[in-house]
């Protein structure tokens, strides 16, 4: 009989995988430790070592005790598990092997220059200490782990800010400042929008004034349709035609075009795509453009080439990419635009938008000074060129940037893709909504990337008919209910399900709201841990559980932002129960604080379309606990369905009035399923960063 162990080695900091070195797989007996099999990874880090039962087979072993150790080619040890040595293995196991950077680098493994170009901004090399302003962002840098990182947490500080000139404005203008003015810029380059501003806005409205930004943020700032452009080469030629004349000879000058991708699933970016077809005379991409890079529509040209500023607040050379020429045939606001870049990174490119306030009714006049047009700043977006492509992919996944084309040469484990569902189902089950659950999985790498496909779908449909909601709740009641939970668990949600009246109009109204809401939710997950019987008495006033074991739970939050901070100090002045972790708990997982308490035990769902199952419950509703509204009036549910997986309904009593008694018939209470989501091991967390699934609370 065949065993296998497998796994990646990768860099902790950067998450690449280390090729080159050496893992040995032993068997722990009490005298002499088996050697099971030695493998070198490969390029990307992966390593398999298959061994037969033989190997182990030693007086009364029936399964080996497995751990493995990861050593240089030259002998030097930089890993083990012997201290954590898996018992009774089974016959496939996987290892996920993260090791230090700073270990990498001291025994010289320089797994990839690549890597560290995503973490430098070239543009801040120089010495600037004397500027405050460079300093923060060289401190936000440091906790960031790259350079995109960096922005995406700059796109997050943007979302929903109505002050025009924001602290994070004032860093992008800052890097703008010192951004390196590329000679020549060719080729695709993905995009992303950072951050909105509405023009110019002065005294109060420029504090209180960006309504662009935050309906930008809001409605179309996880589904936006403009997704990068393509610079091309431009003979001498065409380029006098289509500037009649004014601009010759220039061997920095570029044609290009922006790139747009429809998200079928988002109404919203649907509209704006239909209005952009019709006012912008969009046309298809061609298809092998489309499976590479991922947009399907392109228009909307421009002559890009390397001139001073147009904005008053830029006084020095960019790479300018006019929209204005008359012969490009751009409508209004195209017609007004100019974009200007810099290089910030390697291949990495800031831009700001900037919009022509004044002699908007006639044509483009090159020679008229800058200073006439009025240009005004309208925001920040990026621009980035294939070495970025799968940073972009993990961080901005709704951009529709396909994987990149590479044979998978491990198979993913069976714990991320097989379901731990219960063998005799104890619940309201559809054979019909499983048939549809398992064609959806098999188009899926694991089952989480089902559960973000499910996610994103009800994101973009705000009916509550979706067809969605019927298979979550068919993964539910399929699930085990687990006996114990011990430990920290991730947290991630899939989507909120309004219920009464949050469900008028037959509409998603939380999930829409949920659009704001996240930009302001620290949540990062679950604790669970053994409760002593006379604290549990006296949380639960002497009613107890039942004869069921108990944990006392808590919800985690991480408080790094501004926004996520003042959120933290409101549940204190609220009088919210909170408390500090433990220095382990905030080193390993980024806990700042924890809050919500519950008692956690099994018990029968109180949601009624699940006919009784059996799950495991937070109550969050007993008094002792001081749990503010709503979720004073509320239970999660959760189950397994997958090992380290599990799926949870948020159970909320809508008879408010009526007071809480453990003893009272659930049904007087009308519970109902506001929403569902997922708690996780770390190895599920990992392959959720991978894939870029609710990063909000990170």
């Amino acid at each position: 009989m065949s065993y296998t162990i497998w796994g990646c080695v990768t860099d902790s900091e950067s998450g690449r995988g280390v090729p080159n070195v050496v893992v040995s797989a032993f068997d722990k007996d009490l005298l002499f430790d088996d050697l099971l099999g030695e493998v070198t990874t490969d390029a990307e880090g992966n390593f398999k070592v298959t061994y037969e039962g033989s190997a182990f087979n030693r007086f009364f072993d029936s399964r080996p005790d497995i751990y493995v150790r990861v050593k240089t080619l030259g002998g030097r040890l930089l890993y083990t598990t012997e201290n954590s040595v898996r018992s009774e293995a089974g016959k496939e196991e996987h290892f996920a092997i993260e090791l230090p950077h700073s270990t990498l680098v001291e025994v010289g493994l320089d797994i990839s220059p690549f890597s560290e170009k995503l973490k430098v901004l070239t543009c801040l090399k120089a010495d600037f200490d004397g500027d405050p302003l460079v300093a923060e962002i060289r401190r936000d840098l440091a906790r960031s782990s790259t350079v995109l990182d960096l922005m995406r947490s700059y796109l997050t500080e943007l979302e929903g800010e109505l002050d025009n000139n924001a602290p994070t404005f004032l860093k992008l203008a800052k890097l703008f400042e010192y951004g390196i003015t590329p000679d020549r810029v060719v080729g695709h380059h993905y995009g992303i929008t950072i951050g909105l501003r509405t023009g110019d806005k002065k005294d109060i409205w420029a504090d209180y004034g960006n309504v662009l930004g935050v309906l930008w943020s809001t409605a179309l700032g996880e589904v936006p349709p403009w997704v990068g452009k393509t610079f091309n080469s431009i003979s001498d030629d065409a380029l006098s035609d289509f500037t009649d004349g004014a601009v010759t000879n220039d061997a920095s000058a570029c044609l290009g075009i922006n790139l747009f991708n429809e998200i079928e699933e988002s109404p919203l970016n649907t509209i704006s795509i239909g209005v952009l077809d019709f006012w912008l005379n969009l046309r298809q991409a061609p298809e092998e453009e489309q499976a590479k890079y991922g947009y399907e529509r392109v228009g909307g040209n421009f002559i890009a080439r390397r001139e001073r500023s147009v904005y008053h607040a830029t006084d020095r050379e960019v790479f300018r990419l006019n929209y204005r020429w008359p012969k490009l045939n751009n409508r209004p606001p195209l017609s007004y635009l100019i974009d200007e870049i810099v290089e910030i990174a390697e291949g990495l490119y800031l831009g700001q938008l900037l919009f022509a306030t004044k002699h908007l009714l006639v044509p483009y006049n090159p020679a008229l000074p800058d200073a006439d047009n009025g240009y005004e700043h309208f925001g920040y977006f990026l621009l980035m060129n294939e070495e970025w492509r799968s940073e972009a992919r993990r961080l901005f996944p709704y951009t529709g940037i396909p994987r990149a084309r590479r044979p998978r040469t491990i198979p993913m484990p069976q714990k991320f893709t097989t379901f731990t569902f219960a063998e005799l189902p104890d619940s309201n089950c559809r054979d019909d909504l499983l048939a549809e659950v398992q064609q959806d999985v098999a188009a899926q790498e694991t089952i989480i990337d089902l559960l973000k496909l499910y996610s994103d779908e009800l994101k973009g449909d705000i009916r509550m008919d979706s067809p969605y909601f019927a298979r979550l709740n068919e993964l539910f009641n399929r699930g085990v209910c687990p006996r114990e939970i011990k430990g920290f668990l991730r947290g991630a949600l899939i989507s909120f399900q309004s219920e009464g009246l949050f469900g008028i109009l037959d509409m998603n109204t939380l999930n829409m709201a949920w659009n704001l809401g996240r930009l302001f939710t620290p949540w990062t997950g679950k604790t669970f841990e053994d409760i002593e019987h006379e604290r549990l008495m006296e949380i639960t006033e002497g009613q107890g559980v039942g004869h069921v074991p108990a944990f006392w739970g808590a919800n985690t939050y991480s408080l790094r932002t501004t926004r996520k901070k003042i959120v933290g100090q409101a549940m204190k002045v609220l009088g919210i129960w909170t408390e500090d972790p433990a220095p382990d708990e905030k080193r390993r997982f980024g806990i700042d604080m924890k809050s919500f308490f519950f008692i956690g035990h099994v018990a029968d769902s109180v949601n009624a379309d699940n006919r009784g199952k059996q799950v495991f419950r937070f109550n969050y509703r007993w008094p002792k606990l001081r749990t503010f509204p709503p979720d004073n009036y509320c239970f999660d549910e959760i189950v397994q369905i997958a090992e380290g997986l599990y799926l949870g309904q948020l159970m909320y009593a809508t008879n408010l009035l009526k007071k809480y008694d453990a003893n009272e018939d659930h049904a007087e209470y009308k519970y109902r399923n506001f929403g569902y989501f997922l708690l996780m091991d770390e190895d599920w967390h990992r392959r959720r960063l991978k894939i870029g699934f609710d990063l909000d609370n990170t």
